[in-house]
This record gives structure tokens, C-alpha cells and sequence, in this order.
């Protein structure tokens, strides 16, 4: 036996005698500290643990951590985050730097092997005074497989100290010696495949099978009011399993070995944001890291704003008693009002009153938050009408629709800024209720046509491909709205190419199916610069719990045609329904007028539903897709308090595994960013960004313009 391996035999058990004894006295301690909050630090994989093994515990809910690690041969890029308080999900890149991407050079040249990963953690009980945290992870939950891994894990804390066991299935336990107790269920949990097929599926015959486990664990030392965090793990791979082909040998699997089971690491706190992490592992491999933390469900993740205070109401001098419909018969008032509210960025395109009630259809551009709008725009309409003003009716306009109705009473409105509890819709002042279908009899204050633009730098990247890990494109858009009437509008975007590297694609695509998506390296060279949409739409209401948009135009970069789609939404409804129906054409490489030969009909039904527990957003949609594949695509998204959206979707159609292709079926994850998180002043605009494991045809629908559901609840 290996010198190595019977020091590694020994170092375990004395590991083992010692945290096992030290973990049953914590169990049972009474432990005056627990209701203090644990420190948090992130494994070399990228989810809440140790260093090369995960720990029970979890981040605080909705955070957000990128996690940079190398220990040879393996250097990671993660991104993890607290999607609710039980759930944790990491998505994970690993270069690894002994293995080629491919044995045929031409194909992909010196690039070393990549491997994409998706990881959950779910929590299955707390931690209280005798009962340890305990959790459930999956590492490459959706990925290869090749380091496939499960996980019972429980964690205690003890004072300063942070105690973590737990057993380990597949990759992670491949050095645990311990039988795997489920084979005395079934037969089929004796037997591992290493051979993933197309991989990116979800293999539940997998789970917690192999004929050996691992027992893993270890602590962490986080001193009180220290910047400083130690850890000391056990882990249960012995890396017999690992491989290189650097030597022009395929598989040479065992060809560098553990020394030492045992892992040590120390992490230093720079900021509020930034921590950094060396290690020793295996023995003899030096390990080093970054982490990048912050939490995007707190405000403390929020810039400060420095807008300007909202107006103070005052005390009118003087017997002003007119009727308010009186009071806007000048149109110098009329003007004033829409120039004072413009400052605010309010936009009001007609106008109506009564006696003791004035009515503005407004769109705003400035808030997140609908309510801060409407608290604004009161304010200064009070200030501006005679006394007799008792309500306003503050209609929401999003892009050409009627969204929304707020009736806001004058009276309870100034008690509650007196009491300095304005904002929300607060039932005392404000009512909602539908919006009217149309301006009613209201004065239009808009001269068609209007024309609106911006322009901003978009920074698009990919990863994963053969020849580069890398690719991206650096480019300019412009942005040209024109509306025509109250329904009929045309929405332009330019793209100026500034830099990009799509020129190293070399390799076409191998897809059986209709190349839908799988060109997009001949979209991205050949029209970096070109129309990326011109799509003109009628959008109506039918009536006031439903809209109608009618579209054609291009689209998308790939496709053009005509479509539409009808939309039944109660505005205090969680629930809505819609319907899409589009012929389209693919367009041209260049992206210009031209198109391609392809035609296909595509549409789907579509299921919304806005849980009332913790803001997430579930929408179902099933339909032809634009391969002609029929099939369902499930969309989980949540909404934390800045704004911040954090999503997902998975698509099954008709299509097998082998004809997908790599991945299997069509899937990714999604995030978006209000840019008020980045700026002192609001703003209501957001960034949107996401990652799909690799662009197939399978599943892939349509990217139209000003969808309805999109426009109601922006």
C-alpha cells in the first residue's frame, strides 16, 4: 500500500476521533450564542461551505456571491445565490488546466477542457439549541456529471466555532470506504454511470448511488468582531478518478494522487464586499481565491439617493374656493401643471376634471415604484388646484396602455404626510382600481407623431465554445420610438458593432433541427453592426381587464414577420392569461432588410401567476416553439426588495435528448438589475443578463418587443 495513502488512512481516523467527539458535545451543549448571526463564507465550488466540501448552512436571503477559485489542476468561476431562504443555487464554470477541450487540435487548438455545472442546496430544518442545521446539495444538478456529487449535511455552531458532518455520494465520496447504505434497498443504487450521454439532463436514477460513500466535515473558526475566518475540512474524494490527456494520452485516470485528505484555509475580509481565501489542499497543492458578496434583497445594497425632496404642501392663502374644472379652463394653468409634473419626469398626455376632482393620464420615467410617482405628482397638483380639490385620479400609462387607476384622497393623503407614512398604496388615502379603456372625455394634450431615443454601450458575452472560452461583443444601442397615434407606435434598435472576437468560430452547427438559434456565430460576425429590431405595433384594450397588441416587423436579430397577442389581466388579479400567434421568416446573417428561406408559425398559452410569498412570479407557457417543436416552458422568477429579479426556465418539447443535442434540453438562468442600484439618483430603467449552458434549437421561442404582460407589470 502506498505510503500516501496509509498516512492518509491514519490522519483520518484521527481527524474523525477528534471531530466526532468534539461534534457530539455540541449537539447536546446549551449554546447561549445561537440567536447571533454565523458568518457566511463560500467553498472553492462557489455554495456556502468549507473549501472543497459544502456545510448545511445558507447565505442571508437574496444573496448574491461570485467566487473565484484555482487549485491545480482546477480553476473555477462561480455565481451563487440565495434565491429564497431555503434555496440556494451556484451556476459554475471549471477550467481544467490539465485536460484539453478536445483531443483534435484543428477543432479547438490549446484550449484547455471547460465544464459547465448548476448546483442546488436546499435547507430541511434549522438550527435550534440541540438540533444541528440540516440540508440536502446536489453539485451539477444540471451539467456533465463529471462531478456529479450529493450531500446530507448537518452543521452546529458552538460559540465561535462552526461545526460541520455530513455524507457525501458520486464524485465527492469516491474515497469514503463506507458502503453505501442505500444498496440494501435497491440494487440500483450499487451502480454509478460515468458516461452522462448528451449531458444537462437531470438524471434521477443517479442520485445518491455508487457503491461507496464518504464521511466529510470540518469546522470554521470566525473569532467575534475578527475580519478572519479559519477552516480545517476532511474531504471524501481521493481523486482516483481524476484525468489528463496533457501528455497526448486520453484518460489517464489516477495520474496524480491525494497526499492528505485534509484541508486547510484561512479567509480575510477586506470590505463589505470583497474576501479573500488561500488554502492548502490534498497535501501538497496551494489554494487561493476571491469572493465578491453582497446582499440584493437589503437596502443596504441600494446606492443612497440624493433625488430632490418631494414638494411641500402648503397652507393656501386667501378664499380659494373656485371649482377645479374652473380652475383649468386657462390653458396657461394647464401648461404650468404638465411643466411642473415634466420636472418630476411625469409625463401627462391628457387631462380631466370636475368639480372637486382632477384626472391625469400620466407615464412616468424616473421611479421603480409607482407609488412614489403618484405621492409626487399629488403633491404638486394640491398645491397647484383651489381647495375644493377632494381626489385625484392618477391613471398609469405603460408604453401605449392604460394600466392602472389610483384614486387619491386630498384629505387623508395630508394627514398621512403629516404622519410621515405616505408611500405604498395605502388603503387610508388610495384606492385601485382598473384603468379605462380609453382617454374617455378627457383633453389630449399630445401632438402626433412624437419621437423619442437613447443610446447606452451593451457589453454581450458567451461562454463555453471550443475555440474560445470567452466570446463577446462590445457595441452601441440606439434606441428610436415613434407614436403615431394613441395605439400605433414604431420600435426601433440599432446596433453598432465596437469590438467583438466572434471572428474564432470556426465550427458550424452539427443541429438536425432547423437552425433556429445554433448560427448565432454568423449572426454575431456578419451583422455586428445592422437592425436589430423594427417592430410596429397597434396595442388597444378591448376591455378594461384585457389588452391586444397586433405586430409586425423585424422582430429579433434572427426572425421578422406578423403576429399578436391578447392578454385577460384584472389589475388585482395574481393570476392572468395570454395568447400569442406569430408567422415568421428568418432573417439574413447581416441582419438587415433580407431574409432567409425558413418560414414557421409559432404561439403559445401562457399561464402568469405573482405568488403572495416572497414576490416570485410563476409563468407557464405551452406551444409550438420555432423549430416547429411542441412543448412546455416553465419560468420561476423572483422579485427582491431592490428590485433586483432573479429567474429560470427549463423547456420540454418534443424533441429527444439525441436530437437536442449537447444539453439535452433547453435551459437557463436569468437576472436583472434596476439601475437605481448603481446611481445616486432613481431611475426606473433595469439591465438584463442571461446564461444558457450552451444555444441549441430546441425549445427556443420567439424575443418580441413590448409583450403585454411585460408592459402591465413593468
Amino acid at each position: 500500500m502506498p505510503d500516501a495513502v496509509i498516512k492518509g488512512i491514519d490522519c483520518k481516523l484521527a481527524f474523525w476521533s477528534f471531530l466526532l467527539s468534539i461534534y457530539s458535545c455540541v449537539s447536546v451543549a446549551d449554546n447561549e450564542l445561537m440567536d447571533e448571526p454565523v458568518r457566511m463564507t463560500h467553498s472553492d465550488f462557489g455554495g456556502v461551505g468549507l473549501l472543497q466540501t459544502p456545510t448545511a448552512r445558507h447565505s442571508p436571503d437574496g444573496n448574491f456571491n461570485a467566487n473565484f477559485s484555482h487549485a491545480s489542476p482546477y480553476n473555477r468561476t462561480s455565481i451563487s445565490a440565495q434565491v429564497l431562504p431555503w434555496l440556494e443555487g451556484t451556476v459554475r464554470y471549471t477550467a481544467i488546466t490539465n485536460r484539453r477541450y478536445s483531443r483534435d487540435e484543428e477543432f479547438s487548438g490549446s484550449q484547455t477542457y471547460k465544464d459547465r455545472g448548476f448546483d442546488l442546496k436546499t435547507r430541511l430544518w434549522s438550527e435550534q439549541k440541540k438540533i444541528p442545521e440540516v440540508s440536502i446539495a446536489f453539485y451539477d444538478f444540471l451539467g456533465t456529471g463529471l462531478f456529479s456529487s450529493e450531500f446530507l449535511l448537518a452543521s452546529k455552531r458552538y460559540y465561535d466555532f462552526d461545526f460541520s458532518l455530513g455524507l457525501a455520494w458520486g464524485y465527492a465520496g469516491t474515497g469514503g470506504g463506507i458502503k453505501n447504505p442505500l444498496t440494501f434497498l435497491s440494487d440500483r443504487f450499487q451502480s454509478r454511470e460515468r458516461d452522462v450521454g448528451e449531458g444537462g439532463d437531470v438524471s434521477l436514477g443517479q442520485y445518491f448511488s455508487g457503491e461507496e460513500i464518504a464521511l466529510i466535515g470540518g469546522v470554521e473558526y470566525a473569532p467575534s468582531g475578527s475580519d478572519w475566518a479559519f477552516k480545517l475540512e476532511i474531504e471524501g474524494n481521493d481523486y482516483t478518478q481524476e484525468s489528463s490527456d496533457l501528455d497526448g494520452q486520453a484518460n489517464n485516470d489516477g495520474d496524480f494522487v491525494q497526499n492528505y485528505p485534509v484541508n486547510l484555509g484561512v479567509i480575510y475580509r477586506l470590505n463589505d464586499l470583497f474576501r479573500v481565501q488561500v488554502g492548502w489542499e490534498r497535501g501538497d497543492t496551494l489554494m487561493a481565491g476571491i469572493q465578491l458578496g453582497m446582499n440584493l434583497g437589503s437596502d443596504e445594497a441600494m446606492m443612497p439617493k440624493f433625488d430632490n425632496l418631494p414638494e411641500r404642501i402648503f397652507e393656501k392663502q386667501g378664499n380659494n374656493y373656485r371649482p377645479v374644472n374652473e380652475a383649468l379652463i386657462s390653458k396657461g394653468k394647464k401648461d404650468q401643471i404638465q411643466a411642473r409634473l415634466a420636472a418630476e419626469k411625469i409625463m401627462i398626455s391628457a387631462i380631466d376634471a370636475t368639480n372637486n376632482q382632477i384626472t391625469v393620464y400620466a407615464s412616468q420615467k424616473r421611479f421603480r415604484d409607482q407609488a412614489d410617482a403618484v405621492g409626487r405628482a399629488t403633491r404638486i397638483l394640491i398645491n397647484e388646484l383651489p381647495s375644493t380639490l377632494s381626489s385625484v385620479r392618477y391613471i398609469s400609462k405603460e408604453g401605449l396602455l392604460n394600466t392602472s387607476q389610483v384614486d387619491v384622497y386630498v384629505e387623508p393623503f395630508k394627514e398621512a404626510i403629516r404622519d410621515e407614512v405616505e408611500g405604498g398604496f395605502n388603503k387610508a388615502y388610495m384606492r385601485l382600481s382598473e384603468a379605462p379603456v380609453d382617454y374617455q372625455n378627457a383633453e389630449k394634450l399630445v401632438d402626433y407623431p412624437t419621437f423619442d431615443w437613447r443610446i447606452r454601450p451593451i457589453f454581450s458575452p458567451s461562454f463555453g465554445a471550443p475555440e474560445a472560452f470567452v466570446l463577446y461583443q462590445f457595441w452601441l444601442k440606439f434606441t428610436a420610438d415613434f407614436r403615431f397615434t394613441d395605439n400605433l407606435s414604431l420600435n426601433n434598435v440599432f446596433g453598432v458593432d465596437i469590438a467583438n472576437n466572434y471572428n474564432k468560430l470556426e465550427v458550424e452547427s452539427d443541429s438536425v433541427l432547423p437552425h433556429v438559434r445554433s448560427d448565432v456565430a454568423k449572426y454575431a460576425e456578419e451583422g455586428a453592426t445592422g437592425i436589430k429590431r423594427m417592430q410596429m405595433d397597434y396595442i388597444w384594450k378591448p376591455s378594461k381587464v384585457s389588452y391586444a397588441r397586433l405586430s409586425s416587423g423585424l422582430f429579433e436579430t434572427m426572425f421578422g414577420g406578423v403576429g399578436g397577442e391578447y392578454l385577460y389581466k384584472p389589475v388585482k388579479s395574481r393570476l392572468a392569461i395570454g395568447i400569442d400567434a406569430n408567422y415568421v421568416k428568418q432573417r439574413s446573417y447581416q441582419q438587415l432588410i433580407e431574409f432567409r428561406d425558413y418560414t414557421v408559425a409559432t404561439g403559445h398559452f401562457t399561464l402568469y401567476y405573482d405568488a403572495p410569498i416572497s414576490n416570485i412570479l410563476a409563468k407557464v407557457s405551452t406551444g409550438r416553439y420555432l423549430a416547429g417543436d411542441l412543448g412546455t416552458t416553465i419560468d420561476v422568477s423572483r422579485k427582491f426588495k431592490t428590485g433586483v429579479v432573479m429567474g429560470g426556465w427549463s423547456t420540454f418539447t418534443d424533441v429527444s435528448s439525441e436530437e437536442f443535442g449537447e444539453g439535452s434540453f433547453d435551459k437557463g438562468i436569468y437576472i436583472e438589475f434596476p439601475l437605481d442600484l448603481f446611481f445616486v439618483e432613481s431611475r426606473k430603467d433595469s439591465l438584463r443578463a442571461s446564461w444558457s449552458p450552451i444555444t441549441r434549437d430546441g425549445g427556443q421561442k420567439l424575443n418580441l418587443g413590448n409583450q403585454l404582460y411585460t408592459l402591465v407589470n413593468p
